[in-house]
């Protein structure tokens, strides 16, 4: 499900009224920590009436009770969630994009490079990563026309629901996906089981422990943002994680991180020498907003 900004994907109800909300998506569920196996504390609830808790023991955030996906399908993740030119890869996707194909490369030692890119979207990086050499496949919930224009093979549906046969893939990628998901460790446990024996796994989230992020989160804790938590993009976002978190579950369904990075995207309202100041003091701390973690099969 990977997808534009919070603001765009989800233009029918992010903004609106807690009201709206609660009319669209009715029907609530409770979540237990994936990992620890608890019901997760409270910490807030945002400006839509959502809820954010907490796991006690390992720290994982997450929605609870959260809307259910199947009122969700349709509610925010409608028509309007993909846009055309998302199929195309624009300028500041290029170099995250570029980034992330060198780190795979110099992690595989194959010359045939097969890759599984999972919320694919509207199919940008099928496109950049098959004009590199790489035979590329893609699977989301809602397959979309631009996507199937890449010439990847396509598949629709959850990632855990889709019988690969005996295929395996040297990089599996969730790129802003699994955070959208029902259960993040049965994504990656299945992720484990589709992933050649030494391929690489490339999960990219947003950040909560990112520095833009934790400042957001206090000014929402004293009451100093008109609509709190929005930064959260809670809407549509149902898993929050920081490097620590992220690591947790991957690890917990067999994999061995090998990076864990936050990468600093390029912005259009920033020169690019601030850029580059932001890029070294963000990127060094692990600070940024991004989160890339690479991990091995094991």
């Amino acid at each position: 499900m990977s997808g534009p900004s919070e603001t765009e994907s989800s233009r029918s109800l992010f903004g609106r009224s807690r009201e709206d909300v609660a009319s669209a998506l009715p029907d609530r569920e409770p979540v237990l920590c994936p990992l620890c196996r608890r019901p997760p504390q409270r910490f807030a609830i945002d400006f839509q009436g959502l809820h954010l808790a907490r796991c006690r023991s390992c720290g994982l955030q997450f929605h609870s009770p959260r809307p259910v996906l199947e009122q969700m399908a349709t509610a925010v993740y409608g028509a309007a969630y993909h846009r055309p030119e998302e199929a195309e890869v624009d300028a500041r996707h290029e170099r995250h994009y570029a980034r992330q194909v060198a780190r795979l490369e110099r992690c595989l030692d194959v010359e045939r490079r097969h890759l599984l890119d999972v919320g694919c979207g509207a199919g940008a990086f099928l496109r950049f990563v098959s004009e590199r050499g790489w035979e590329v496949e893609g699977t989301d919930v809602v397959v979309t026309d631009w996507a199937r224009a890449s010439g990847a093979r396509l598949w629709a549906g959850e990632l855990p629901t889709i019988d690969f046969g005996t295929t395996r893939y040297d990089v599996v990628r969730f790129n802003h996906v699994l955070e959208h998901t029902r259960d993040p460790l049965v994504e990656l446990r299945r992720a484990r089981e589709v992933v050649s024996p030494s391929g690489i796994l490339l999960v990219g989230v947003p950040n909560v422990a990112g520095l833009s992020l934790r400042l957001k989160s206090w000014q929402s804790r004293l009451g100093l943002k008109s609509k709190r938590w929005r930064h959260y993009a809670a809407l549509h976002h149902l898993w929050f994680f920081t490097p620590a978190t992220l690591q947790r579950l991957v690890e917990a369904a067999g994999f061995e991180v090998i990076l864990v990075e936050t990468p600093v995207m390029d912005r259009p309202d920033r020169s690019p020498a601030l850029t580059g100041v932001y890029r070294g003091l963000l990127e060094t701390c692990r600070a940024g907003s991004l989160l890339d973690l690479y991990a091995r099969a094991r």
